[in-house]
C-alpha cells in the first residue's frame, strides 16, 4: 500500500480514500496514516529517494521528505512499540 502518489504536476499523501497535498496535511491525516502504518506495517510501500527527487516544488519537496522519514522511523519501531504496549498492558486483547 502507498503513502505517497507522485504525478507528472502534483505530489499527494494517500489517506484512505483522499489524496491529500502535503500543504494540506493535518494531524488527522497523520493520524490516519500512522494507525494504517502501525497496523499493517508489512504492506507500506515508502517511496524511493528518486521518487521524492521528482518533486518539482522544492517547498513540497522538503516537507514530503520529512514526513516519509518521520513516518519511515515509525515503521521501524512498531514492532517495538507494539512488545511495549503488551507488555504493559498485558490484559488488553488485540482486535485481531
Amino acid at each position: 500500500m502507498k503513502i505517497l502518489e507522485n504525478d507528472k504536476n502534483n505530489v499527494y499523501f494517500l489517506v484512505g480514500e483522499e489524496n491529500i497535498s502535503p500543504k494540506d496535511l493535518t494531524k488527522e491525516h497523520l493520524l490516519k496514516i500512522l494507525n494504517n502504518v502501525y497496523e499493517n506495517k508489512e504492506n507500506i510501500e515508502f517511496p524511493t529517494e528518486e521518487k521524492i527527487n521528482e518533486i518539482k516544488n522544492p517547498v513540497e519537496k522538503e516537507i514530503v521528505d520529512q514526513i516519509v522519514k518521520k513516518i519511515h522511523e515509525f515503521a521501524d519501531n512498531v514492532d517495538n512499540l507494539k512488545e511495549q504496549i503488551n507488555s504493559k498492558f498485558p490484559e488488553i486483547k488485540n482486535e485481531e
